[in-house]
């Protein structure tokens, strides 16, 4: 995130073109976040996209203090500071591929004091910051615990400062970039906001987090919620899928204790397992017998080996699809008490095609669907790279997922059931067991 100095610079440059009512509580609403107990709190830092993106949540924000946005110059600037650091960090990281090891943050930091004196020159900046009257009974002191003494004393030193030795990183330049293109984006945000929209939508502005799985004993157990509802038709449900209601993984083969604690604190209790029967003889399953879980075990087979090319794939997803077992598996899904944890070998094929026909029933857009299936290439890295040395003949590019094995899939899905609606009910699963997953991953 920018320093406290730039991001007064911001404030600032949106005031000469913005009517700011006062200025004192714009300043101090434009540094409070980064002065709070809990940054992340203070930030409304979120996970999204199944929790493999993070972000600000400036859509919550603004559902939230909406109405004092545009009235209470304090709550702007608090807003405005999210919005310049999304700004900022999209800045950093995609323009300039800011590599965010220790050792660089320090020496960022000392960037910042650096330049502390050129922006507040540049910018003609004055140490006028103040605690707002009656600052702790605001709302928006509930966010976080502030330190604003502590704010006052940190800014007063910005002031001061000049830092030590030779820019490392962030340039005068950089800065003069950055506070620019915030500025200017703030003011295209507070014209969208007099006219009761947003061009800052926090869902899309997301960043990716490292590959995850939630259980320490698996790769790539990951969670279907926190993907955006777009259909709109389906007013009775929420606008994301929900967390933790179903989740996606390879074969929990030797779940730890933590492992087990963790999915039943959570209410995870049913395992679907769709391995065929030689891999589950060959592997049994951690779950199968654990105190707590109802274990039941799918087998589809079509998914239990590797298809013949590249072009092979998105038809064996169809089969995958269409396999004896997969009406028995949403009717699992649909009927379960509480959540669901689907895996299959690797968490790749078989159980990427049930995530994806699930996130598609919900409304979930084809675009996030895709990038759902696609983190599990980075999850699975390791074990691509002991299938590539261990079994050498494999064609890795049949194994390793891609865009189009998912995409044509779905297009196949519409060819042959006109909408994805239409392809459950040729499996068996109706409006009512449909509305049912549906309720399950979004009500």
């Amino acid at each position: 995130m920018a320093s406290g100095i730039v991001h007064l610079a911001i404030t600032k440059k949106i005031c000469g073109d913005y009517a700011c009512r006062n200025r004192e509580r714009l300043n101090f609403g434009a540094v409070l976040p980064d002065f709070a107990e809990n940054r992340r709190a203070a930030h409304l830092l979120a996970v999204v996209w199944g929790r493999n993106k993070r972000t600000y949540d400036l859509n919550g924000f603004r559902a939230r203090y909406g109405e004092r946005l545009l009235q209470d110059d304090l709550y702007l600037g608090y807003y405005l500071h999210l919005v310049q650091d999304v700004i900022h960090r999209h800045f950093m990281y995609d323009r300039y591929h800011w590599n965010p090891i220790p050792e660089n943050v320090k020496r960022l930091h000392n960037d910042y004091a650096i330049l502390n004196r050129y922006v507040r020159e540049n910018y003609g900046l004055v140490n006028d910051l103040t605690v707002p009257d009656g600052f702790a009974a605001e709302d928006l002191a509930g966010i976080a615990k502030f330190y604003s003494d502590g704010l006052l004393d940190s800014m007063g030193n910005y002031f001061r400062e000049t830092g030590e030795g030779d820019i490392f990183f962030f340039t005068k330049e950089m800065a003069d970039a950055l506070i620019a293109e915030a500025a200017e984006t703030c003011l295209k945000e507070l014209e969208a906001l007099r006219h009761g929209t947003s061009v800052m939508d926090s869902y899309d502005l997301a960043w990716d987090n490292p590959p995850y799985s939630l259980l320490e004993t698996t790769r790539n157990t990951r969670d279907l919620g926190g993907y955006r509802i777009e259909d709109s038709g389906r007013a009775s449900l929420e606008n994301f899928t929900r967390e933790l209601r179903i989740l996606r993984s390879d074969a929990a083969l030797e779940p730890s204790e933590k492992d087990r604690e963790f999915l039943r604190s959570i209410g995870v209790t049913t395992v679907i397992d769709t391995r065929a029967e030689e891999e589950t003889e060959r592997k049994p399953h951690g779950l199968a017998d654990a105190e707590g879980f109802t274990y039941r075990n799918f087998p589809i087979p079509e998914g239990a080996s590797i298809p013949e090319s590249v072009e092979a794939v998105p038809g064996s997803y169809f089969a995958i699809a269409h396999a004896k077992n997969i009406g028995d598996i949403f009717r699992c899904i649909a009927e379960a008490g509480g959540g669901v944890i689907e895996n299959c070998s690797a968490g790749k094929d078989r159980t990427g095609v049930i995530s994806t026909l699930l996130l598609w029933l919900c409304g979930v857009r084809r675009s996030d669907i895709v990038y759902d299936y696609m983190r599990t290439k980075e999850n699975n890295r390791e074990r691509f790279g002991l299938i590539r040395l261990y079994n050498p003949d494999i064609d890795m590019n049949i194994v390793i997922p891609r865009e189009s094995f998912i995409t044509d899939f779905m297009e196949r899905i519409v060819e042959a059931h006109g909408t994805v609606e239409g392809y459950f009910e040729s499996v068996g699963i109706g409006p009512e067991l449909q509305e049912k997953i549906r309720k399950k991953l979004c009500g």
